[in-house]
């Protein structure tokens, strides 16, 4: 029973496996999707973008995991929208500036819904001496709580065009989540995705 309820909410979150792209960006990431799509036993294949950042709020600091995510597969995604515990997700929109995150983390920032929190990137822009840190705020939309303190610590969930525009990005993700039929024959389902993703990402199954 506890096997099965932690694979399902770390599966929820992860999928059964993720095609990562090397530094962050996973290029070609629509052509490595439908090869996903096309192979038998692959369910769904859906782009992500996921980036350790940093938050603040209140005078606190904390290490977050921003998690960029169509609206479509947000609110798809049952791992969250069953367990929103404060504020409302429909709150989270592209360009709205409004995120969802995890409840451990609202308490270590003492954030909550109407609350701001600014996201800092290492990525920002040049200046004669060196790279300025890009800071953004964003408004606390919605709480959810997994019931696994590593994502409820960490998640920032936001919409896929506000984390690529956070993380200047342009068009491009970092990661292609996949579900599969069989999660114990993950490894059968995708061994021929392996030359598709070859060269450029790594494939990681929900087992390692």
């Amino acid at each position: 029973g506890f096997r099965a309820e932690l694979f399902e909410k770390t599966v929820g979150l992860n999928g059964h496996a993720v095609i990562q792209g090397y530094d962050g960006r996973l290029s070609g990431w629509e052509e490595i999707a439908d090869a996903a799509k096309k192979t038998p036993g692959v369910t769904s294949a859906l782009p992500l973008i996921e980036q350790p950042l940093m938050a603040s709020a209140n005078g606190r600091v904390e290490g977050v995991l921003v998690r960029g995510m169509r609206m479509q597969d947000i609110f798809s995604n049952k791992t969250i929208t069953s367990n929103v515990v404060a504020g409302d997700l429909k709150s989270v929109k592209p360009g709205n500036n409004v995120v969802a995150i995890g409840s451990r983390l609202a308490e270590a920032l003492g954030a909550y819904p109407g609350s701001e929190i600014s996201l800092i990137s290492p990525e920002g822009r040049s200046t004669v001496v060196g790279t300025v840190p890009r800071i953004v705020s964003y408004q606390v939309g919605a709480v959810f709580e997994v019931g696994v303190y590593d994502y409820d610590k960490a998640f920032v969930v936001m919409p896929m065009e506000d984390a690529q525009e956070l993380l200047m990005m342009g068009d491009q993700v970092g990661i292609v989540e996949i579900q599969t039929s069989n999660p114990d024959k993950v490894q059968e389902i995708l061994a021929p995705l392996q030359s598709v993703v070859r060269g450029r990402g790594v494939l990681v199954d929900w087992r390692q």
